[in-house]
């Protein structure tokens, strides 16, 4: 039975072009849409529907946030009527360019919290017969990457902070010095704690307060925390990491100053260790055992994708993510155990990027050439008619480009090497490979 199938082809290497999160790059997905008879025959299109939505999905297992198992939320980005006209074809290629939206959710599996992906969407309406209107329907993952939280000293500068102890005995000067990290890297931390010489307790009783006060131990404690924005809003939080370094030792006047630097690892373990396999010399350097035969087949290119889940294993980490039903932020928790004085503790926001060290250098470069071809590409567009502004949601909206129509008609049914056998009485297709 004749009926249209739904394909979809990137103009680039990559479906979405610009850089998510960063406006002048003009995020956008590039594609072309394209619709083809299964069998060579004419059929014609009643309308197509477009859609790009973002779904979350919190899992609720451990949390009790609802009955439910599972709570999911989608978001519509996009969604487009495009007319066809009704005459018989056998195929049209329609160019497609949907703005991202700056506040788009990036891809992400988080194994304790939930995940979120995008998806491309099209329903076509469509009937080989003026009777009956059939419906088919087509769904693409895009994969999401954002690009405003990079672990880079050029986007993230030291912080510096004073922190006083709850009983005023003790103040902390701390810097954080790479205050967004990757899924794997390590948090740089510089401490002072100095005794608070301005304190009512130190001046009435100096030298007691000095000799008593030792300093115990401080811990480093990397979190996350789940905030989540549904029927109510509500919180969770997990200890990712935890290092004790034991000190005892009293604190002098002039303070104790001592550098930590805590170890910060947030992505799947098991595509770790694949990545790290990638650069041993057995796999870097190893040469095949003899020549490759002409005529074997390639090996086939499968992307490893989680059982249940939409996204590739290398986006299963847990990362700060903004969404509609819920988000995920990280900070480092400093506990001091000190004699003589109360302990206390140090909650201090940091930001987890997805992009690791090693990428950084041809990140940044990619953001400074997606910054140019975006020059390039509103030019483009002019000639169209312009990139405009929706009043309702103020997304971008981009003219539309012109359609390639198959019309079903023997000089293009010959182009695109279509051909049939009219000596019968109802004309058969001639099968190119058979």
């Amino acid at each position: 039975m004749t009926r249209p199938v739904i394909s979809l082809k990137p103009s680039y290497n990559s479906i979405i072009r610009g850089c998510p999160g960063l406006p002048e790059t003009l995020p956008r997905l590039e594609c072309e849409l394209r619709i083809r008879s299964s069998d060579g025959r004419e059929f014609s299109i009643e309308s197509i529907e477009v859609r790009l939505k973002t779904t979350e999905t919190l899992h609720n297992s451990g949390h009790s946030f609802t009955p439910r198992p599972k709570l999911e939320k989608s978001v519509l980005h996009y969604k487009k009527n495009i007319k066809v006209s009704d005459k018989k074809l056998i195929g049209i290629d329609i160019p497609l360019t949907i703005a991202v939206p700056d506040d788009i959710k990036e891809t992400n599996h988080n194994p304790r919290f939930g995940h979120s992906y995008t998806t491309f969407e099209c329903r076509a309406n469509y009937f080989t017969d003026a009777s009956n209107v059939l419906l088919e329907t087509f769904t693409a993952v895009v994969n999401v990457d954002r690009y405003d939280l990079i672990a880079s000293p050029n986007h993230f500068q030291t912080l510096n902070r004073m922190y006083h102890s709850p009983d005023k005995k003790l103040q902390v000067k701390y810097d954080v010095k790479n205050p967004c990290v990757s899924t794997d890297d390590l948090l740089h931390l510089k401490l002072d704690i100095v005794p608070n010489l301005s304190s009512s307790t130190f001046k009435a009783s100096p030298g007691h307060f000095t000799r008593k006060m030792r300093l115990k131990s401080v811990t480093f404690e990397i979190k996350e925390y789940l905030e989540t924005f549904d029927s109510h809003h509500d919180s969770r939080e997990n200890i990712i990491y935890t290092v004790v370094r034991p000190f005892n030792e009293v604190v002098p006047k002039s303070g104790i100053q001592f550098e930590a630097d805590v170890r910060v690892l947030t992505k799947n373990l098991q595509f770790r260790q694949y990545e790290m396999s990638l650069n041993e010399p057995a796999v870097l350097f190893r040469l095949p055992e003899h020549p490759p035969a002409l005529n074997e087949s390639p090996p086939e290119t499968v992307l490893l994708k989680d059982k249940k889940d939409l996204e590739p294993f290398n986006y299963h980490s847990s990362i700060t993510t903004r969404g509609r039903l819920f988000s995920v932020t990280h900070g480092v928790t400093i506990k001091f155990k000190v004699g003589n004085a109360k302990d206390f503790e140090i909650h201090q926001p940091i930001d987890i990027s997805p992009w690791v060290r090693t990428q950084m250098k041809h990140i940044e470069n990619a953001i400074v050439r997606e910054t140019g071809v975006a020059t390039d590409a509103r030019a483009f567009y002019d000639s169209f008619g312009g990139i405009k502004r929706r009043k309702s949601t103020g997304e971008l909206e981009y003219p539309p480009l012109p359609p390639i129509v198959y019309s079903f008609d023997s000089q293009t049914l010959k182009s695109v090497g279509i051909n049939y056998d009219t000596t019968f009485k109802t004309a058969k297709r001639v099968l190119m490979i058979e």
